[in-house]
């Protein structure tokens, strides 16, 4: 058991947004696990055109990331929330009827946009609901109700791939619940009537000041970046070794598992103990060995193994990357934060999934060494990195405690739909 559940458990706005949680991560890795092979089996699409897909709707996550904190605070979080699950509803029909290529970039750009609108206000919304000293743990909880959903999509696209039927419909109708669920259960938190103030949206760019956390969302893009080639690569890879698509679910279900299994165990003996920025390296070095052994993986359960030890490096980095958006935040810019955190998070997944696939295509290919070779340098680039970056931070961190940075960002009014 984690540390501080039970606080957590009694927190009712809290349990439903993990529940809103599950339910995202059910709609969505009905799709992402079997996407790139569709994309290049079914509408024969080359695997640069795979990459660009995949990268437009993270260009498309960007820009609704960035909106979605003047929308927050304008609308609620809920209504943005519930705009998020329509979007990207639509979109999986979309993917449904889509044939064409520039069909498949439009798509995956609605996609990215309900995207970037529902998942950094869920986020900023965790953060609002919990203290700060829980703020780790209650992300890491997030986390294994994210991969509980998971679970359930990876047994569920493993049986829709057997009988040969595309997920997009199942998708959109679990998005078209999550909204419903969202608008019946969360209250309506859009301030209205004079006492509201509405933050100027020429004053989100204090933010850009803000040189501590701009130095940190610099490092959060570059794990973005790497993290995003398990997407491209995996379900390529597993095709290429395993001569069919329907086993690749399964191995985004057993990540799943041992998430669940692992997530609290890891939370409490390892990010409870250890200085968040060494976090951070432990799991970028643990993301490159899961790759390099992808690339030379020859079988299903040495496919799988591959991707635990990918998995266990998303359990190092994703929670705290997270509670150090929080850490950073000033309490009544949340919104903001999280949306210019999801931002650079759609930065990093956009290179790395179009840099990605024109590299391993160049490379010769998911069957060649070579971009396996690549990603293991890579790895070694990246944690050398991210250690100078830790050695630098690590003794201005104090847990517990917003930076101040000696008036480095002054930023005053209202937390939106807070109590006077």
């Amino acid at each position: 058991m984690i540390l501080g559940t039970e606080s957590l458990r009694r927190n009712k706005t809290y349990t439903l947004l993990l529940a809103l949680v599950f339910f995202m991560h059910v709609a969505a890795y009905l799709i992402i696990p079997v996407f790139p092979v569709f994309l290049q089996n079914v509408r024969t699409l080359s695997l640069t055109q795979v990459g660009l897909v995949l990268g437009a709707g993270s260009i498309a996550y960007q820009a609704a990331s960035l909106l979605g904190g003047p929308l927050s605070d304008r609308f609620g979080r809920r209504s943005i929330m519930i705009a998020g699950a329509l979007l990207q509803g639509l979109a999986m029909l979309g993917y449904h009827v889509g044939q064409a290529f520039w069909q498949f970039l439009v798509f995956s750009g609605v996609n990215g946009l309900g995207v970037g609108l529902l998942a950094p206000a869920i986020k900023a919304t965790i953060a609002d609901a919990v203290s700060e000293e829980e703020r780790t743990v209650a992300f890491s909880w997030r986390g294994i109700f994210a991969h509980l959903g998971i679970i359930v999509a990876g047994l569920t696209i493993t049986w829709l791939t057997a009988l040969g039927r595309t997920p997009f419909l199942l998708s959109s109708l679990v998005f078209a619940t999550l909204a419903v669920i969202t608008r019946l259960t969360l209250p309506n938190d859009r301030c209205v009537g004079p006492d509201c103030r509405r933050t100027p949206l020429p004053e989100y760019l204090q933010i850009l000041r803000h040189r501590s956390f701009l130095m940190f969302s610099g490092i959060s893009l570059l794990i973005w970046a790497f993290y995003a080639q398990f997407a491209l690569v995996l379900p390529l890879r597993g095709e290429h070794v395993l001569s069919t698509s329907t086993l690749i679910g399964l191995i985004w279900t057993i990540n799943s598992v041992s998430v669940v299994l692992l997530q609290g165990v890891i939370s409490r003996f390892v990010l409870a103990r250890i200085n968040p920025y060494l976090a951070l390296v432990a799991g970028i070095a643990l993301l490159g060995a899961g790759l390099f052994g992808i690339g030379f993986a020859r079988q299903f359960a040495t496919l799988s193994a591959s991707a635990v030890l990918f998995i266990l490096g998303e359990m190092m980095f994703l929670p705290v990357l997270d509670s150090l958006v929080g850490y950073f935040a000033k309490e009544n810019w949340l919104n903001a934060y999280f949306g210019v955190a999801n931002f650079v998070s759609g930065i990093g997944t956009a290179l790395g999934t179009s840099i990605g696939g024109t590299l391993v295509e160049r490379l010769g290919g998911v069957a060649s060494p070579y971009p396996w070779i690549a990603y293991a340098l890579t790895t070694v680039l990246l944690a050398a990195i991210l250690g100078l970056f830790a050695l630098y931070a690590m003794p201005r961190h104090k847990r517990g405690r917003v930076p101040d940075a000696q008036g480095e960002l002054h930023i005053t009014g209202r937390k939106e739909g807070s109590k006077t």
